[in-house]
């Protein structure tokens, strides 16, 4: 393996990754060849996971997930015309894999047995105990929103939240796209629904990442204020609707991590709406959290049944799969709004990523 590649792997895989961008199309073609820049390429990612899971060590955990940001980055971008040659997923998807075990493994192990096994085998029960497992997590009304946003929140606090829901926000459509793949009949219908709502029904005007985007201008939220706020809890959570959406074998924990978004969203979103009317912030930037109380509402409503109760009519032991999900989205949704709170309250004003 070239001298200056053995530098760049003991910069750590992140250092490599970025280096790689810059490789040509030829260039990508030989280090993929090149099973000992591989294998060292593999090696150092292990021992980044290690570290970051392993150690409780933030730092390591802050690269996992810039580096698994990087890379979900370009797979939910398009391609220059420039670049078509350019073959990266042999090696990007060798780092993703690594990464996404250790980060998937660290969540399930947060998750007890017994919370999704002992559920109804029935479709239309599952969906009701499904609801109580929601409902009953302390993610399911939490205080930021229901507390902090509703009695005392700020145009400071609005701003804040809003720049750590480009997590997932405006990438939604992209991921509900893929996971209409290998669907079929009513399930497939319901998922391409909610994919149709966020593509505003056909009017370029009323698509949602455009709302999302003018809801971010109004409040003053532009590229540099995002960087700089950005929480690493918001990155793991982005990190893993990624992780989840894209992958064919993670689909049923999809269905119940997304379900879950859908289902919590009118309730909080509600709160961020009435805060930004009584502070009289300009209208056009809440036009995105308006619309999602109603819309979300139905589409949770038809994500459970459409999507779920057959899922799990079909098949019971898909229920497992789609419950872990759900722990995994309410887990790391409160991970996320805990800090977030305790940041908003003041007791926490230094930005992960200025720290990282």
């Amino acid at each position: 393996m070239p001298e200056d590649w053995n530098n760049r792997l003991a910069a750590g895989p992140l250092a490599a990754v970025r280096a790689l961008e810059s490789c040509t199309a030829g260039e990508w073609g030989r280090l993929t060849g090149n099973y000992t820049f591989r294998g060292g390429l593999a090696a150092a990612c292990r021992t980044l996971t290690e570290r970051a899971y392993g150690g409780n060590d933030r730092t390591a955990l802050a690269e996992v997930h810039q580096l698994l940001a990087l890379i979900y980055d370009q797979d939910f971008s398009g391609v220059e015309i420039a670049e078509v040659d350019h073959e990266r997923q042999p090696l990007l998807r060798d780092v993703a894999a690594i990464l996404e075990q250790a980060m998937l493994g660290h969540e399930l192990s947060r998750i007890d047995e017994e919370t999704v096994t002992g559920y109804p085998r029935s479709g239309p029960e599952y969906v009701r105990w499904l609801k109580d497992l929601v409902n009953a997590h302390p993610a399911g009304w939490h205080p930021l929103y229901h507390e902090h946003i509703a009695q005392r929140g700020t145009p400071e606090d609005l701003r804040l939240l809003l720049a750590q829901e480009t997590n997932l926000d405006p990438r939604f459509d992209d991921i509900l796209a893929s996971m209409q793949m290998g669907r079929t009949g009513g399930e497939k219908m319901e998922i391409a629904a909610n994919y149709w709502d966020e593509m505003g029904n056909g009017d370029a005007e009323l698509v949602h990442t455009r709302l999302f985007s003018q809801a971010l201008e109004a409040i003053g939220a532009d590229r540099d204020f995002i960087r700089d706020s950005f929480m690493l809890e918001a990155g793991v959570s982005g990190n893993l609707s990624a992780c989840l959406g894209l992958a064919r074998r993670h689909y049923y924990k999809a269905v119940g991590y997304f379900g879950v978004t859908e289902y919590l969203a009118p309730r909080r979103f509600r709160c961020v709406v009435d805060t930004w009317r009584e502070l009289g912030l300009h209208e056009v930037g809440i036009t995105y959290h308006d619309l999602h109380i109603g819309i979300d509402a139905g589409h949770a409503s038809g994500w459970f049944k459409n999507v779920v109760a057959p899922l799990v009519g079909g098949d019971a032991l898909i229920g497992r799969d789609i419950a872990l999900g759900a722990l995994i989205r309410l887990n790391t949704s409160q991970d996320y709004l805990d800090e977030l709170l305790r940041r908003m309250r003041g007791r926490s004003p230094v930005a992960v990523g200025a720290e990282a």
